[in-house]
């Protein structure tokens, strides 16, 4: 572990610059100068009940200043690979990159995977200020610097001494050694002022802990004995009435991977977790597993314990998505500015600052029922995407688009695009990503989101819904899993109409896909996501008299 203190000369302390209207040649001219100081190694001990951590005062390139995880026949060494622990002092310039390698030897029996994170981390820069890579290179002849997938390309923002996860499930064979490059840039943003950077620190250090292997929607499948089919369907805009999966479910790419759903009828994605606080069983109904294993399910209803009976119902009813409507910023699960308080750009509008009235709901219906009652931590922390995204009139087909999405300005969403809408009579394609890393909602940015959820709870999108067999935007399908006989938002903003109108997406009681204005009362069906590594623990085959269950 490397501490690493970037800090401004003091020469530059009364510096104060507007970027964006200065030259290149001024630019250039001006550039701020970072004294980089790398300290020696200093180490924190880790603690699992699955490892045992021997440390010493210093890490560094001999046999004393090592971590060691053993555990069993696993056996991890994690050094600093410099060849000198004495202070390091240089300066670097708007753009310029500073290194440390780090090793992890695997001297076990077994492969073993491991993740490095930033320890007793304060970073005090602007968000996007500090980026980082991380590149791995093996002990094999001819081996090349191999980019690594870690959590966030920006260094995390932390006020006060945290840990932050860096990157995870790193697999190191048994008998190999990998050598890590961290490479960290001071970033030089162009149309953003960063003279808060002048007095921002950046100290960290860095710590392994043993893993395990990454799971995926392939692994949860065979997991399942669930089988896939290549042939994914092209025409989305005709409704699916039989169960179009019955030969393996369908894949399509999402932001953690392959992602494999139901379609059709579905009389196989049945699973019952948790008890409401009412003691009942809870049930749902599978949509997806998505890329990172995890099992992504739709409220269903609630049944007597121990039974394999349910009436399939709403968590809540009578909800508005928000009682005020007359401006753009009211399509979102969260929103900037106050309730009530108009938007003047797109930013604000989408600014995660302000809970929507529907979220506060979902969130207090969780917590009574899924945390209160001990189920929580079986829940995993996925995207929900609430996307906000304005591709403007040429994709929406709307001739009135404006595309600006702030204040009353006509607008349509992402969405309307891909799965049709009022003007757009056709359906491309929908899809799993999030256009928008803002729309990405989890409750910690780590897991691939923006971190602003209280609960790692969510709606279902309207392309889960299309994808689901919905068919296109107002056509009626009373024949696929979707439909429960009354109607229940969705989590996808429509438009923002000429007549001063939020409207978002939502299933009828004849199971199509229309929208309404988000002062309308509609029921929730509230979608989780179960954490993958419970999945070895589900018993049952997925069918209504014998759903998957947890087997805690």
């Amino acid at each position: 572990m490397i501490t690493n203190r970037h800090n401004f000369q003091n020469m530059y302390g009364r510096l104060s610059r507007k970027k964006g209207n200065k030259s290149m040649e001024e630019k250039n001219s001006k550039k701020n100068i970072i004294s980089l100081i790398v300290l020696c190694v200093s180490i924190v001990a880790l603690t699992t009940s699955l490892t045992y951590a021997y440390f010493v005062s210093q890490v560094g390139t001999n046999e004393q200043e090592k971590i060691t995880i053993r555990s069993g026949d696993l056996a991890l060494t994690f050094r600093d690979n410099d060849e000198t622990v004495e202070n390091i002092e240089g300066t670097w310039n708007f753009g310029d990159s500073t290194e440390k390698e780090l090793v992890i030897e695997n001297t076990g029996t077994r492969d073993a995977y491991a993740k490095i994170s930033w320890d007793n981390l304060i970073n005090t820069y602007l968000a996007e200020s500090l980026t980082y890579t991380l590149e791995e290179k093996s002990d094999d002849i001819g081996a090349e610097w191999k980019q690594v997938e870690t959590v966030s390309a920006n260094v995390p923002r932390s006020e006060t001494a945290s840990t932050q996860l860096m990157a995870d499930h790193l697999l190191v064979p048994a008998g190999h050694t990998y050598t890590y490059r961290v490479r960290i840039t001071f970033e030089d943003l162009p149309d953003i002022d960063q003279t808060a950077d002048l007095n921002a620190n950046f100290i960290t250090k860095f710590t392994l802990d043993e893993s395990t292997k990454k799971w995926t929607a392939e692994d949860a499948l065979a997991s399942l004995n669930i089988k896939k089919n290549t042939n994914n369907p092209t025409n989305f805009a005709n409704p699916a009435t039989t169960d179009e999966t019955a030969n393996g479910l369908y894949s399509m790419e999402d932001d953690y991977g392959t992602s494999y759903y139901f379609r059709g009828t579905a009389p196989n994605n049945y699973i019952k977790f948790g008890k409401n606080a009412s003691g009942q069983d809870m049930w749902w109904r599978i949509v997806r597993f998505n890329g990172d294993g995890t099992v992504r399910m739709q409220y269903d209803g609630a049944g007597p314990s121990g039974t394999n009976s349910y009436t399939r119902g709403f968590a809540l009813t009578n909800q508005q998505w928000n009682g005020t409507y007359n401006d753009a910023k009211y399509v979102g699960w969260m929103f900037g500015g106050a309730n009530g308080s108009a938007s003047t750009s797109k930013e604000q509008a989408q600014r995660n600052e302000t809970d929507s009235p529907i979220k506060t709901k979902v969130d207090e219906w969780y917590k009574t029922n899924i945390v209160d009652t001990g189920y929580g931590n079986y829940v995993a922390d996925s995207i929900f995407c609430n996307d906000r995204s304005t591709p403007g009139k040429s994709a929406t087909g709307w001739s009135s688009d404006t595309g600006l999405g702030y204040g009353n300005n006509v607008t349509a969403y992402g969405a309307t695009a891909r799965v049709g809408g009022p003007w757009q009579t056709t359906v491309t394609q929908p899809r799993f990503t999030c256009p928008q890393e803002n729309d990405k909602f989890t409750v910690e940015a780590e897991n691939g989101g923006n971190g602003k959820s209280t609960y790692p709870v969510g709606l279902i999108t309207a392309d889960e819904i299309v994808a689901a067999g919905s068919g296109k935007y107002g056509t009626t399908n009373s024949s696929y899993y979707l439909k429960k006989g009354s109607w229940y938002w969705s989590f996808s903003p429509t438009y923002m109409h000429s007549s001063g109108f939020a409207r978002v997406f939502y299933v009828n009681g004849s199971g199509g896909l229309y929208y309404d204005n988000v002062n309308s009362s509609g029921a929730v069906a509230p979608v989780i996501n179960l954490k993958a590594e419970y999945l070895d623990k589900l018993q049952g085959d997925g069918t209504i008299d014998n759903p998957y269950y947890l087997q805690a």
